[in-house]
């Protein structure tokens, strides 16, 4: 999702020096299915997203999983760890990252029987990755070229570029963070490119005069904008969505 690769955010904190351990839990209500009617009526309508951060002296650790909910529950989960790592000073990390998943078929169906569900495959991540972090720590940027194995799939050997921001300008009531992602993996309708970008907008509640810090809750959006991803071609799919903030 998403904020699939804020996992690197984590890299920035670190050549700041800041010892962070963060999470947050999200829901997202779905709009892909309003704005594709045609192709996307069986969209899942709501997405949970669970993340967790942390810094230590080699690095940082970032998992999230997601789970997507129709009307019976939850029909689909995905979940992505990554790790840079860092035995030096300076901008450049090593990153790892592991894929997976899974997910029921015929979602849409109103048969009570057990529905089949089939796994997401497995994919592995290596590569180089550079952070930048100015100075007020206000902004960030990172990209990283990675090799990326598919396990399972007809041609797992592929790549993917990389690049993550997270913006908060002046006392944090807005914030904004995202990813764009392009990378190599030919799908069986012909396509053999894929690209996603995720950028979210947040109201913090908790940053507004005379409200309590306390009140870790933001408001605000995400925009799936993707090229051969959820389906064939272009797709719009903006949320709207809720963040509770834990930790520090």
């Amino acid at each position: 999702m998403k904020t699939i690769y804020k996992a690197i955010l984590g890299a920035g904190l670190l050549l700041a020096g800041i010892n962070v351990q963060a999470q947050n839990l999200q829901f997202h209500y779905d709009l892909g299915r309003y704005t594709h009617p045609e192709t996307q009526a069986g969209r899942s309508y709501m997405m949970l997203t669970l993340e967790q951060q942390s810094v230590d002296k080699f690095g940082d650790t970032f998992y999230f999983v997601d789970m997507n909910f129709q009307k019976q529950g939850a029909v689909a989960a995905n979940w992505k760890f990554m790790r840079n790592l860092r035995f030096w000073k300076g901008p450049w990390a090593l990153h790892l990252r592991y894929d997976g998943g899974l997910r029921f078929l015929n979602t849409n169906t109103t048969s009570p029987a057990p529905r089949a569900a089939m796994s997401i495959n497995d994919a592995f991540f290596v590569g180089p990755i550079y952070t930048y972090l100015r100075g007020d720590r206000k902004l960030m940027l990172s990209a990283a070229p990675l090799y990326k194995y598919i396990k399972g799939h007809a041609e797992p050997h592929n790549w993917e570029l990389v690049g993550i921001w997270k913006y908060a300008p002046g006392n944090g009531v807005f914030s904004a963070n995202g990813f764009i992602t392009y990378w190599r993996e030919k799908m069986p309708y012909g396509t053999s490119t894929r690209l996603m970008t995720q950028p979210q907008f947040w109201l913090n509640l908790n940053k507004l005069r005379g409200v309590s810090e306390d009140l870790k809750l933001s408001v605000g959006t995400e925009l799936r904008i993707a090229n051969n991803v959820d389906m064939k071609g272009f797709l719009f799919a903006p949320s709207i969505a809720l963040k509770w903030n834990f930790g520090k």
